[in-house]
C-alpha cells in the first residue's frame, strides 16, 4: 500500500552511497558537512515537514457540500500501492460515481496482476460509503458492471465499480466516520513491549468476516521471529531486483517541489538526502547490489520494521477480483478501528507480491500462517508507534473527477 518502506531504503542507501563517492572524489570539506550543509540552506530551511499543499487534502474534507463530493473527498485518502491513487471518478451521471482505475497509474513489475492496486480500491470505496453515511445516504456498490478484468491482466481503464447513492435519510451515520482524515501509516519503530486490547483484535475477526475474509494476529517472538524473517527476505528481494527497484524509483518525489507538484508516489523529504541530490551525490536509479554497502544499508532500515505488538493478516479463500475488492475494505476498517483505540498498522506487502523472484516468500509466508490453498492479501505489523508521523501526500479532488 501507499505505506511502502522504499522510501526510507533510498535515504540510507543514498547517504552510503554518498560517502564512497566522496572518498573516491577527495571532496574535501564535505565529511565535514560544509558543502551539505550549504545545499540545505536553501530547502525550507532543511524541514523534512511535507509542503502543505500536498497534504491539504486531509485538512477539511468535510468542507464539501455536494455528496459526491464528500465522498470523494474522504475516499481519495484510502491507502494504496505506492500512494499512485489510481482513481478516476466519473460524475456525468446524476445519483451515480462511475469508479475507473487510472492505467497509468499501475505497478506492473511489483504488482503485476493489479491485486493490490485493487485492495487500494477496496479502501477507497469503503471510505466513500462510510462518508456518505454521514450524510444519510446509503450506496449500493455494484462491482465491475462491464466485467472483472481477467486473473492475470492489470485492470488499465477498467470501470471498477458503480456507486448509486440512496435517498436521503437511508443510511445511519457510522462510527467510523472520525477516524478517516486521524488515519495515517506509521512507519517508525514500534513498541514490542505492550499488548494490543483484545476488544480490537475481537473486532478485527469480526470485521473480516463481514467481507468473506479470514482474519488472525500473530503475537509473541516465538511466534513472530519466522514472519520476520520472511518479511525480511522478500524486502531484499525486491530492492536487489532491478525492476521492481526501479519501479519504485521512477515515482520517488524528492524535495517540497517535487512533492507539492506530483503529491502522489513515495515522497523523500529528508534535509539530508536532499541535499545529497542537490549536490547529485543520490541517484535513485542506482539498484542496490548484493553484497553492496548500499545494500547492507537499506536492509538495516528495515529492522525497526520488525517491531510490533503483533503481525495482522487478512486472506480469502479465493483470489477472485470481488474478494480483493473486500480485502480493502476489510482492512481500512481494520486500519479505522485501530485508530480510534489508539493502535498503529504499517503493511508490510513486499512478500505477498506475485511477481517470480518472490515465489518463494509467498509461499513460506503462507505456510507459516497456516493458510496454504487460500490467498493472503494483506499482512500488517500493528502496535504503538514510539515517534508520531503526519499523512502521506494526496491528489486534489478535482485531479480525480469527470464531470
Amino acid at each position: 500500500m501507499e505505506h511502502r518502506t522504499l522510501a526510507h531504503a533510498a535515504q540510507h542507501s543514498s547517504e552510503g552511497r554518498a560517502a564512497a563517492t566522496l572518498s573516491r572524489r577527495s571532496f574535501i570539506g564535505l565529511a565535514g558537512g560544509g558543502a551539505v550543509l550549504a545545499a540545505c540552506v536553501p530547502l525550507a530551511g532543511c524541514s523534512s515537514d511535507l509542503p502543505e499543499a500536498a497534504v491539504q487534502p486531509w485538512r477539511s474534507p468535510e468542507r464539501e457540500t455536494d455528496t459526491r463530493r464528500f465522498m470523494l473527498a474522504h475516499a481519495l485518502l484510502a491507502p494504496n500501492p505506492h500512494n499512485l491513487q489510481p482513481w478516476i471518478a466519473d460524475l456525468r451521471e446524476g445519483g451515480r460515481i462511475h469508479l475507473i482505475c487510472d492505467g497509468q497509474r499501475l505497478l506492473p513489475q511489483t504488482d503485476p496482476f493489479g491485486r493490490q492496486i485493487l485492495i487500494g480500491f477496496g479502501a477507497f470505496i469503503e471510505l466513500a460509503v462510510i462518508a456518505a453515511a454521514q450524510r444519510g445516504v446509503s450506496v449500493k456498490v455494484d462491482l465491475f458492471p462491464d466485467g472483472a478484468p481477467a486473473d492475470q491482466a492489470l485492470p488499465k481503464d477498467s470501470r471498477v465499480a458503480t456507486l448509486v447513492l440512496g435517498e436521503p435519510g437511508s443510511a445511519p451515520a457510522d462510527p467510523l466516520f472520525a477516524q478517516i482524515v486521524r488515519r495515517h501509516t506509521r512507519k517508525s519503530a514500534y513498541a514490542n513491549d505492550r499488548a494490543l486490547p483484545q476488544t480490537l483484535v475481537g473486532n478485527w475477526a469480526e470485521t473480516a468476516s463481514r467481507f468473506g475474509l479470514r482474519s488472525g494476529l500473530v503475537s509473541g517472538a516465538a511466534a513472530m521471529d519466522p514472519i520476520r524473517r520472511i518479511t525480511r527476505e522478500a524486502y531484499e528481494i525486491e530492492t536487489t531486483t532491478a525492476r521492481t527497484w526501479l519501479e519504485s524509483a521512477r515515482v520517488m518525489r524528492i524535495g517540497p517541489g517535487a512533492i507539492a507538484a506530483n503529491p502522489d508516489g513515495i515522497s523523500l523529504n529528508s534535509p539530508m538526502l536532499r541535499a545529497l541530490h542537490t549536490l547529485g551525490l543520490f541517484d535513485p536509479m542506482e539498484v542496490p547490489a548484493r553484497g553492496s554497502k548500499a545494500l547492507e544499508r537499506v536492509m538495516e532500515r528495515w529492522v525497526p520494521f520488525e517491531t510490533a505488538s503483533g503481525f495482522l493478516w487478512l486472506a480469502s479463500a479465493d483470489n477472485t477480483r470481488a474478494a480483493q475488492l473486500a480485502a480493502g475494505r476489510a482492512y481500512v476498517r481494520a486500519h479505522l478501528l485501530a485508530t480510534a483505540a489508539g493502535v498503529d498498522m504499517h503493511p508490510l506487502s513486499q512478500a505477498l507480491q506475485e511477481f517470480a523472484e518472490m515465489r518463494g516468500p509467498r509461499e513460506a509466508l503462507h505456510r507459516a500462517l497456516g493458510v496454504s490453498g487460500q490467498t493472503l492479501q494483506m499482512l500488517s505489523r500493528v502496535g504503538f508507534a514510539t515517534e508520531p508521523r503526519g499523512p502521506s501526500p494526496r491528489r486534489s479532488l478535482e485531479s480525480v473527477l469527470r464531470t
